[in-house]
């Protein structure tokens, strides 16, 4: 029943004027498609009839780069499958056609394509980031910013409605159904006109990539302001596993404690107008679509996506789920539903899947959310976390400091995916107590050529007793790959942690300056 009620209408996901052939809005002019994979174009037409695709030359509309055809199924969906190509900046035009209509896309590339989600802060724009003037004055030079406008293009998603506050009208209400939930799109290029509305951390990513590798970029951001992580994940992989079943269970999931007070509070807000009036609002068995809903940005964002292929995923996402104890220790469990459900969906099972720790900022449960992210990182296999300990806000929950992020998302890009050697900062191992001298030593990895301190930061080292209570080290003294840290005489630390506050001044970076993750870990004697 929750599977009928959440399947996705693809009919109705882009309204054309010539229904029966329609292809999704996301195929169009300009776009850029993932290299050495096969290419899949897919849609719905006129049982029955045969559909073709071709690969042209730009500049020789008669010379054919590779062709297929098919048969529409008797549902009206039709999928083609073209042979792979190599990564290139030369265009080509792909014609889709079946009887007498037909879809000719110009000017389109071939190169590495990654797929942007998360909430405000993958959505935040580039002209409100503290790089866009950098970025505008790139513009006719010959700096590398300006090059990666030449090679970065991207598709943003428009969606109805998100997580703004305030009641919504009847019509945004209405159109809260997921066939219409996500607007008609298209591909764009980093030109003047557009790159102001790009999102930052996506672009700076891609500006990375396009420079290091050569090859042309495409980048799809579906990112939802406010959007909590169990809206992203696939509902089936939620009411499949005992630990999230409780999630999606039957009911109306405005009433659910366990999907946190926040997110239900502002849905009811956005949507109290329309309950208060009577209005008929669309939904399904866990009650009213909204963004926030359970299995909804799944259904709308990403599933119609998940035919086509790409390199991998960036994520910046957290904030919504980081409000209580609760939700933080929830959090670990959905978010391995999200990227196993990725994967599982795009037939990639280890499918890159790079996110971002959360920043420096008062909130009171983001120091134990961190440690869950980078806990997570570690554990589960082919994913990297940006760490931005240092680039946050302490009073903004969007920071403008968006260029260090794309940065370091590409960096784990770079190691993970493309065999690029590249900075990560430094990841804690170990440590260990010398009780002969009272020194507690750190063991770090990926430090480049050496650890360094900000000496002229407070010490961000405590230390914990046998009755758990914590304590600020001594003395701190780095080497190539160990911090030592000198205790009281007598000590008996059961553990180490770093950085653990809301907004700290972090002091441990790699020797490119790249901020190690605060941490909390066992200490051995």
């Amino acid at each position: 029943m929750l599977i009928a009620a959440l399947a996705l209408n693809l009919t109705a996901q882009a309204a054309d004027p010539e229904p029966e052939f329609w292809t999704p809005d996301f195929f169009s002019s300009g776009m850029v498609l993932q290299c050495e994979q096969p290419i899949t174009i897919w849609g719905k037409g006129t049982p029955g009839t045969r559909v073709h695709a071709t690969i042209f030359a730009h500049h020789d509309s008669t010379k054919t780069i590779a062709a297929t055809h098919g048969t529409i199924a008797r549902d009206g969906s039709w999928l083609l499958t073209l042979p792979a190509q190599e990564a290139s900046f030369n265009p080509v035009r792909i014609d889709v056609n079946s009887s007498s209509h037909i879809r000719s896309w110009e000017g389109v590339l071939f190169g590495e394509v990654w797929f942007a989600a998360g909430q405000s802060n993958m959505e935040w724009p580039l002209s409100r980031s503290a790089s866009w003037g950098q970025v505008k004055q790139a513009r006719g030079t010959n700096t590398d910013l300006a090059g990666a406008m030449n090679g970065v293009r991207f598709y943003d998603a428009q969606f109805t409605a998100t997580g703004a506050g305030g009641a919504w009208s009847q019509e945004t209400v209405t159109a809260l159904a997921p066939d219409s939930f996500r607007k008609r799109g298209r591909w764009r290029r980093s030109s003047p006109e557009e790159l102001a509305r790009m999102s930052a951390v996506a672009w700076f990513f891609g500006a990375e990539l396009t420079l290091a590798l050569e090859r042309p970029i495409g980048l799809i951001e579906v990112a939802a302001g406010g959007t909590p992580t169990e809206a992203w994940v696939d509902p089936q992989a939620l009411a499949a596993d005992p630990t999230t079943a409780s999630l999606v269970a039957e009911g109306n999931w405005l009433d659910n404690p366990l999907l946190g007070e926040w997110c239900r509070g502002r849905a009811r807000q956005n949507l109290s107008q329309a309950i208060d009036e009577g209005w008929e609002i669309p939904g399904n068995d866990l009650g009213p679509h909204h963004a926030f809903q359970p299995g909804h940005m799944w259904q709308t964002a990403v599933e119609p996506f998940t035919q086509l292929p790409i390199r991998g995923v960036i994520w910046y996402q957290g904030e919504s789920n980081a409000g209580s104890a609760e939700r933080v220790q929830q959090h670990g469990i959905i978010f391995r539903s999200l990227v196993s459900s990725w994967r599982k969906a795009w037939k990639q099972p280890e499918l890159p899947f790079l996110f971002v720790q959360l920043p420096n900022m008062n909130r009171e449960h983001w120091p134990a959310f961190r440690e869950q992210q980078r806990k997570l990182q570690s554990s589960i296999p082919d994913t990297g976390m940006a760490v931005t300990i240092d680039v946050g806000d302490a009073n903004d929950v969007h920071p403008r400091r968006k260029r260090p992020v794309g940065e370091r998302l590409a960096s784990w890009a770079f190691n993970l995916v493309y065999a690029v050697p590249s900075k990560t900062g430094p990841s804690v191992r170990s440590a260990d107590f010398d009780e002969s001298n009272a020194t507690l030593t750190v063991e770090f990895s990926r430090v480049g050529a050496g650890l360094q301190l900000n000496e002229e930061a407070a010490n961000c080292f405590e230390w914990q007793d046998a009755a758990g209570q914590w304590h600020a080290v001594l003395t701190q003294r780095a080497d190539l790959t160990q911090i030592h840290l000198g205790l009281p005489p007598d000590s008996r630390p059961r553990a180490v942690r770093y950085a653990w506050a809301m907004n700290p001044t972090p002091t441990v970076f790699d020797s490119d300056g790249l901020p190690a993750s605060p941490f909390v870990i066992p200490a051995s004697s």
